[in-house]
């Protein structure tokens, strides 16, 4: 008989893909420990912060060492991660936790139409972030007022979107800003 834990290494390519996410995250400095495993047939990894991280940032980090085959849709902060009673990690108790409980997190969703990759590259350009998922927040990446302008200011140059800084700071993620505008 298979344990769930071997059933979840073999269904997520084995323990070399494990590893090279959890390298990859571990690579970061903001990390203290970090665990992944297999939710709902996709590569997601549990992350315990050193003090503070952001998870968008932690996912482009492990994004741009691993690609878009072997990076984690989902990188969630804990506090502690899963222990079984001699200590070790408990990696099936990690995927029901993160399948479950939701904890705060950070799944990249790519756009899916012309404009929202028009914003999203916009967005990553001026953040000088690899790449912005439809949910990722401006403000979580790092944007500020002068980012802001800049923002406003290259959509309307490349995309004909006219967004004040009002809505960018409100509507702060590609679908949202895309949701709220009008095309051209």
């Amino acid at each position: 008989m298979v344990s769930t834990e071997e059933s979840v290494r073999r269904a997520a390519g084995g323990d070399g893909v494990l590893a090279a996410v959890e390298d990859a995250l571990g690579s970061h400095p903001d990390v203290r420990e970090v665990a992944a495993v297999l939710v709902g047939g996709e590569l997601a990894a549990a992350v315990v912060p050193v003090d503070f991280a952001s998870g968008p940032e932690l996912r482009d980090h492990a994004w741009a060492q691993l690609g878009d085959e072997r990076c984690p849709r989902t990188v969630a902060l804990l506090s502690a991660l899963p222990r079984d009673a001699s200590g070790k990690l408990d990696r099936a108790e990690l995927a029901r936790t993160l399948a479950e409980d939701s904890p705060p997190s950070s799944t990249y969703v790519p756009p899916r139409t012309p404009l929202e990759e028009a914003v999203a590259d916009v967005l990553a350009e001026v953040l000088g972030v690899p790449r912005v998922g439809l949910d990722d927040d401006f403000l979580d990446l790092g944007g500020d007022s002068l980012r802001a302008i800049e923002v406003a200011n290259l959509l309307e140059q490349r995309a004909g979107l006219q967004v004040s800084l009002e809505e960018l700071f409100e509507a702060a993620t590609v679908r949202a800003l895309v949701g709220g505008v009008a095309e051209p």
